[in-house]
């Protein structure tokens, strides 16, 4: 008994000091882990960018020529573009760590706009016929699907737009013997019809979110006529066009 007593004492007597040693060390603990960023809640924000429209393709009918004879149906199609900028506000649901369903409506102030003239000339006799088109205002309702990667969020979008377009149509006449006359008249009119798109957001902060937005419309044709009360001209142009645009939002 005494030799076990001693042996225990002697192994004791060398282990202390290590055992002190090891006590006396710092004890480093894991890094907290980071937050992951929810998406869910409501927004709402800014926008600005540029839109550019595709070809207005005009369409004419009248009774003063034949519509279908390019000697006397010379009308320009159209190009509009321009400026285009508003605000939004929405809602986004993450309804697991990656999918995020959300819903947002837009109204944007637009100067997406074109005109354009051609001229034919023939001994005698002078023609110049001209159109225009102007998209003043753009609004869409539409829901959004997105993939999220933490601070960021991939979305398609997608659902009814609406906006105000004015159009002009001119044809102006001159005959060496006659003088001149011409037609003219102006529209304006909301059309409905529905865009389409996509973009990226991510969150800078809890709060702060911005991002790049692509978005395709389409509200079908909008038609002007000039009339004198018994000629007329009637020009049916399309309304359809792209737009890419910065995007900033504040999440509640």
């Amino acid at each position: 008994m005494r030799k076990i007593l001693g042996l225990v004492g002697a192994a004791l007597l060398f282990a202390g000091p290590a055992l002190a040693a090891d006590l006396g060390k710092p004890v480093y603990k894991a890094p907290p882990l980071a937050p992951v960023f929810s998406w869910t809640g409501w927004y709402i924000g800014g926008n600005a960018g540029y839109g550019w429209g595709a070809s207005t393709n005009p369409g004419i009918s009248s009774n003063l020529f034949n519509p279908n004879d390019p000697v006397f149906n010379f009308f320009p199609s159209l190009s509009p573009k321009g400026f285009i900028g508003g605000g939004q506000v929405g809602y986004d649901w993450q309804v697991n760590p990656n999918w995020v369903l959300g819903a947002v409506a837009d109204f944007q102030g637009a100067d997406i706009s074109a005109s354009g003239a051609n001229t034919v000339t023939v001994p005698g006799v002078s023609v110049t016929e001209s159109l225009s088109e102007r998209l003043d205002f753009l609004g869409t309702g539409r829901v959004r699907v997105g993939w999220a990667a933490n601070n960021w969020l991939f979305y398609g979008s997608g659902g009814f737009a609406y906006g105000d377009v004015r159009s002009t149509v001119n044809r102006t006449q001159t005959v060496a013997v006659l003088g001149t006359s011409s037609l003219s008249g102006s529209h304006t009119e909301t059309r409905a019809g529905w865009a389409a798109g996509g973009g990226i957001n991510y969150a800078v902060t809890p709060n702060w979110i911005i991002g790049v937005d692509y978005l395709h419309y389409d509200l079908g044709h909008t038609s002007v006529t000039a009339t004198d009360g018994v000629s007329f001209i009637t020009a049916s142009q399309n309304v359809a066009g792209d737009i890419v645009r910065g995007v900033i939002n504040y999440k509640f």
